[in-house]
């Protein structure tokens, strides 16, 4: 049998050839460590590898790993999707020997992204806390940051605690100091404190922590997450309960139509056909809907968390039927581009509709109360619409011959849908034109 000092001696060569085999030596003088924060919307795990070799396993939605030692340097750093084992983003940070770091995966319009944040600022003054943002949710646009107490009525504030202007990249804030106790962290869009875009009501600050909220963005683009990490310690995600839906009252006759969730209205007697703007309401709870004060069976889709969708109540008011249709407002990021699509609500003796933009066909064959799909169209030049019902050479609805007979002048980096309305027998039927974001 071994003696304990042979044993000991074996058990430090190990050590010292595992962390050679990393690039290090026994004193650890060119290793860092690093850990996951999976904040995606659609992988409910992933992992990490370095250099194409495994470093940190499955990580769950909403979870943070533990850490890992990886080679200090400039190391390839790939998320993969646990399951599938799908590379999803890779990275080169700069690593630092001897540093601590977290990963952040996050996700937009359905691409994973990632940012490598610094896990070793000094500590704050004994009595106080420290806490910063880190803006991820670039598909948000201008937001505005309130962290408070939770009893405060922002409305009542002169200005919010931080502001962040529409970029494509992330951004971080500096730090605030703040006395340990527990706030809330509201974001709004930029200059509107009624334009509530994630409400996180309650998160504890100790004695001499340093926290970072980092805001993510959702699955309809407008709406943001968080979640709050503590520098070496917890992290504590902040997923939004809310979602925006807007009613789209296409029932023919000018039936009055009503809509809420879970107690919170969308619209209240609402004159079809017509076009209301978003609320914001409780996500994943049946909606209630009346056409002349009968109700309408709730769409089978329930409403996604941090999703926006158009709440579609179409037909003769003895068999209206209600569906949601999901709304991607996530903005091209660009002002030479905008996104664009046809609803048709069009009544009565009505057929699949067409619509070309600039001339070409860009929605084709649409059904009566059915969506397209959105196209990404150029905005640097007047835009001509045309929208013709099937087997028709002639537009029902054009730019050219109604309104100011022109074509139109729309801005770039936006978003918009093409209302069609009321009954199809109708000349011209009515064009509602919304600018979604």
């Amino acid at each position: 049998m071994l003696n304990n000092k042979i044993c000991r001696g074996i058990a430090v060569a190990v050590v010292a050839a595992v962390l050679t085999a990393c690039g290090g030596d026994e004193n650890n003088d060119a290793v860092g460590t690093v850990r996951l924060v999976n904040a995606t919307l659609t992988h409910q795990s992933v992992s990490m590898l370095s250099g194409g070799a495994p470093l940190i396993s499955a990580t769950a939605l909403d979870t943070v790993s533990t850490y890992s030692g990886v080679a200090a340097g400039s190391p390839i750093l790939q998320v993969n999707d646990a399951t599938t084992n799908t590379a999803l983003t890779t990275l080169s940070p700069s690593i630092g020997a001897g540093a601590h770091y977290v990963l952040v995966a996050y996700e937009s319009g359905g691409v994973v992204r990632s940012t490598v944040i610094n896990e070793d600022t000094a500590l704050p003054a004994v009595g106080t806390a420290s806490l910063r943002i880190f803006q991820a949710a670039t598909d948000a646009g201008a937001i505005d940051v309130y962290v408070t107490d939770p009893a405060t009525n922002i409305a009542s504030l002169t200005a919010p605690t931080f502001s962040f202007g529409s970029s494509t990249s992330l951004q971080t804030s500096s730090f605030l100091s703040l006395s340990p106790g527990t706030y809330r962290i509201r974001v709004t869009g930029a200059g509107n404190p009624s334009d509530l875009r994630l409400d996180l009501p309650s998160f504890a600050l100790t004695n001499q922590q340093v926290a970072s909220a980092i805001l993510t963005p959702t699955v309809g683009g407008t709406l943001v997450n968080a979640g709050v990490l503590v520098q070496q310690a917890d992290y504590t995600a902040g997923r939004n309960k809310t979602a925006r839906v807007r009613l789209a009252a296409a029932v023919s006759n000018n039936a009055v139509v009503s809509a809420s969730a879970a107690g919170t209205a969308v619209a209240t007697t609402l004159v079809a056909p017509s076009v209301t703007g978003y609320a914001v309401v409780p996500s994943g709870t049946p909606l209630t809907i009346t056409v002349n004060g009968a109700t309408v069976a709730s769409p089978v889709t329930a409403l996604a968390a941090g999703g926006d969708s158009t709440l579609f109540v179409y037909g003769s008011p003895g068999s209206a039927t209600a569906s949601l249709i999901t709304d991607d407002n996530h903005l091209t990021n660009s002002i030479a581009t905008l996104k664009l699509r046809l609803i048709n609500g069009l009544t009565g003796a009505a057929t699949p509709l067409t619509m070309n933009a600039a001339f070409a066909v860009i929605a084709s064959n649409i059904a009566p109360g059915a969506a397209s799909a959105y196209t990404v169209v150029g905005a640097t030049t007047p835009l001509q619409l045309d929208v013709f019902a099937a087997s028709s050479p002639t537009p029902i609805y054009s730019t050219t011959t109604t309104g100011s007979g022109a074509p139109l002048s729309l801005p770039g980096n936006s978003i918009y849908t093409l209302f069609m309305l009321g009954d199809a027998s109708a000349v011209p039927p009515i064009a509602l034109l919304r600018r979604d974001r």
